[in-house]
């Protein structure tokens, strides 16, 4: 029998637009980073221009200089960094508080961006040539394969070592709430584009003898394990739980993920997952060697490797240890800490906030 044209013609729709749109969400994110990044640089840079010229002038020179210096007028000039500034007083210190759960507006702002985002891309143009409103056919696939391309930035969110934070200047602390945002926002497409598959198929159980299916469904139930063990009460009370089925279901899920993919279309989204994570562990065995030549024996210096623990309270305890030359950090950042002689396991970290300054960034 002859095709239908308006069906071969649909098919052509959808397989380009299935292609196209998870490399436009990724256009938009990636420019709404370099947005952010240009702030975030631009204000280094300005910083550092600004104190090197001040370390530059002489005590006379800045003592006539503010002598003379004329009263502060309204500058166009000044408008946009007015602005900037602005913005950071609403979006970080303005919180909503829900229960004992806090955020800020800038979080609930790219919460919601994120979401309509997704949603408006998994659900534009899916009107099919007969004239049907949001043909399953159109937005079905498209939804699982938007989530699947998200999974990279997923991943990369959950790293300590990412490109995010190196372009935003924000810490890996910060971006977990992303984090777990991007992860849940992403189970919800795959829920969609699961709960679609099921109402096309006719017969769903004869459907799951195919290897492919198998593993989507292993995916999407690893995933929404993830969901529920990343809950914060969960994590707040059964930490070394949610550690450790965190880490399972993660390489169960990709695992699936890639596989099922690939049988179907497939899994240029899903490899590079493996590839972020992969990087983020080198840079941090590296990291850790560097920190620790003493105790992997490049070098030994009498008592450097000991630490004293005390507990102040209930749910405060204070170690104090010396530091490597060449560790340096910032106020409000925090370290994780490795302790062979107490840990369950060889390479167990648990973070620890610095309570002390950096004395060497003052010499």
């Amino acid at each position: 029998m002859p095709s239908n044209p308006s069906t071969a013609t649909d098919t052509t729709l959808r397989d380009q637009r299935f292609a196209l749109y998870p490399e436009e969400i990724w256009f938009c994110l990636a420019t709404f980073l370099f947005v952010v990044g240009l702030f975030q640089w631009g204000s280094i840079l300005r910083s550092t221009l600004l104190k090197r010229c001040r370390e530059n002038k002489s005590p006379d020179e800045e003592s006539t200089s503010s002598s003379a210096r004329p009263p502060k007028r309204l500058s166009l000039a000044r408008l946009p960094l007015a602005a900037v500034n602005i913005f950071r007083v609403v979006a970080f210190r303005w919180t909503l508080e829900f229960g004992s759960y806090v955020i800020n507006i800038a979080e609930v702002l790219v919460t919601i961006a994120y979401i309509a985002l997704l949603l408006a891309w998994t659900f534009i143009n899916t009107t099919d040539l007969e004239g049907n409103n949001f043909s399953v056919s159109y937005w079905s696939n498209r939804a699982g394969m938007l989530a699947a391309s998200q999974f990279p930035l997923v991943t990369a969110l959950g790293t300590k070592n990412n490109i995010v934070s190196l372009i935003t200047g924000i810490t890996y602390e910060k971006l977990n709430y992303v984090h777990r945002v991007t992860a849940r926002s992403c189970f919800g497409l795959l829920f969609i584009h699961a709960g679609s598959e099921i109402y096309n198929y006719d017969n769903f159980q004869s459907a799951l003898q195919e290897a492919w299916l198998r593993l989507g469904v292993t995916a999407l139930v690893a995933l929404g394990i993830l969901c529920v063990v990343s809950l914060r009460v969960i994590r707040t009370e059964a930490y070394e739980l949610f550690f450790y089925t965190h880490f399972l279901a993660v390489l169960i899920f990709l695992s699936c993920a890639y596989f099922h993919t690939k049988a179907i279309h497939g899994s240029v989204w899903i490899w590079p997952s493996f590839v972020v994570w992969a990087l983020d562990r080198c840079i941090r065995l590296v990291r850790l060697v560097v920190s620790n030549h003493l105790y992997f024996g490049f070098t030994r210096r009498s008592g450097s490797l000991h630490a004293t623990t005390e507990l102040l309270c209930e749910d405060f305890v204070r170690v104090r240890l010396r530091r490597p030359p060449h560790f340096h950090w910032s106020p409000g950042q925090s370290a994780y800490l490795i302790m062979p002689s107490v840990s369950t396991l060889p390479f167990e970290a648990h973070p620890f906030s610095i309570s002390s300054i950096d004395s060497s960034l003052f010499h």
